[in-house]
């Protein structure tokens, strides 16, 4: 073999060597011995997703009983930003971002006349199994009702600065430039903590982060009662501005700390074309989030400390704890290991897995974990325009897999009405990843 013929035998084992170590998607054999093909009850109606990842020693399944959970045609028919949280008493904690309220037609799955709440709570109460419950009688709308008889209701949570006034409110206005979007939720003291984002929306849907506030609830009684639920107190100026948004997402850890997770939205190039967006971490002192904050913040040799003083915009530029851009990221633990799940930068339809020693990262060792179906279950048009708040659900597991909620909106914001099959845009869709560690014995 000349020199030439082996320096090109050289590069391209190289480079074929590169683009495996980048490759996520490559493709590895069942193993049922290691990874036996999950054992699911017929009563779950959960439909398996073939080819759905490249390691088929993952399943992926479309959960179709909380997705006829969530098809409604009177009340909340629709909404994004869906978090959850655990209650101490069993039940689940719901949130939702904008939503859709009012009548639906069962046969068309046509939304008509609507409210539009810029956000939204619900608490879901145990089946017989003592799992999160799965029948429509189980799920409890604590919503600000307009006319229960057409399902209409207000925002939950108003902003300060909200331009209607209270008589436009009782008549069913709803404020569209100042308003709250939810972020995470946490139980101290037998008290719900909830995040919510002040965002500006102005005239330009401009969607700016604005001030965060943090509301407490009361656990006390039963869900229904006056008592449960019952807003006790809203610091809208928790933090007067907060541009990152600290806290979309929260982990408890055992630590003593709760770790409070944004993705940080910016251009590291100014000639990419996109902007990228990077996980940044702070933390509580302790589980109260009462208690003072500190920013896991690198200096510029890229050595990380915890810092107390909010971070200026260059200082959280360069304190990505992930080198991947990614959006919607979640953190939990499992084993020795603390795992975050992300979604593809900007609207990608691939969902990442990433892992760490440490809640603060750095996430690296990333895999592809599942990809959002190109087309949605329902009727009418079936494509949708973004995938977007991949939201990872671990109160509503039932063995250990990895549990996520997916919204979907469509090209027009009027195309949510009349149109046949409009009231499944904009409504969650949910899917299960059984044997997820797989992909990490790649």
């Amino acid at each position: 073999m000349n020199f030439s013929k082996l320096l090109l035998t050289l590069l391209t084992s190289s480079i074929a060597f590169y683009v495996h170590a980048q490759d996520l998607t490559h493709e590895v054999e069942a193993d049922t011995l290691k990874w036996p093909v999950p054992s699911v009850k017929d009563e779950w109606k959960l439909e398996y997703l073939p080819h759905n990842n490249a390691n088929h020693n993952v399943y992926v399944y479309k959960d179709k009983l909380y997705d006829a959970l969530f098809t409604r045609t009177l009340g909340w028919n629709g909404g994004d930003g869906v978090q959850t949280t655990m209650l101490p008493d069993g039940n689940v904690f719901w949130s939702f971002n904008d939503s859709f309220y009012g009548r639906v037609n069962a046969s068309t799955r046509a939304r008509g006349n609507c409210t539009f709440p810029r956000n939204s709570i619900m608490v879901q109460t145990p089946g017989e199994d003592g799992l999160p419950g799965t029948k429509s009688s189980n799920l409890v709308w604590l919503a600000d009702w307009i006319n229960k008889s057409q399902g209409t209701c207000r925002t939950h949570l108003r902003h300060p600065k909200g331009e209607k006034t209270e008589a436009q409110i009782k008549a069913g206005e709803i404020d569209q430039q100042w308003l709250y979007w939810a972020g995470d939720a946490t139980v101290v003291d037998g008290q719900l903590q909830m995040l919510w984002a002040g965002v500006y929306n102005g005239t330009e849907n401009l969607m700016q982060n604005d001030n965060r506030a943090l509301a407490i609830y009361s656990l006390e009684g039963n869900p229904g009662d006056d008592t449960y639920l019952k807003l006790l107190s809203v610091d809208h100026n928790f933090f007067e501005k907060d541009p990152i948004g600290y806290g979309q997402t929260l982990w408890e850890d055992e630590d003593g700390h709760t770790y409070l997770y944004s993705c940080n939205q910016y251009k590291k190039n100014p000639n990419d074309a996109l902007n990228t967006s990077s996980p940044v971490v702070a933390r509580a002192q302790t589980h109260d989030l009462r208690s003072p904050w500190e920013y896991y913040i690198a200096d510029e040799k890229g050595n990380f400390s915890w810092q107390k003083t909010y971070p200026t915009t260059a200082e959280v530029n360069r304190s990505a704890i992930s080198s991947r851009s990614v959006s919607t990221a979640w953190v939990f633990k499992d084993g020795d290991y603390y795992y975050m799940t992300a979604q593809g930068f900007v609207f990608g339809k691939q969902l990442y897995i990433m892992r760490s020693k440490n809640p603060w990262g750095p996430f690296e060792e990333c895999h592809q974990l599942w990809t959002m179906p190109w087309v949605l279950d329902k009727k009418g048009t079936r494509t949708y325009q973004n995938f977007y708040m991949p939201h990872l659900h671990q109160t509503l597991s039932r063995e250990g897999e990895l549990v996520f909620s997916t919204n979907t909106d469509c090209k027009e914001f009027s195309d949510n009405f009349n149109a046949q099959g409009s009231a499944d845009f904009y409504r969650p869709f949910f899917f299960r990843v059984y044997n997820w560690k797989a992909v990490f014995e790649e």
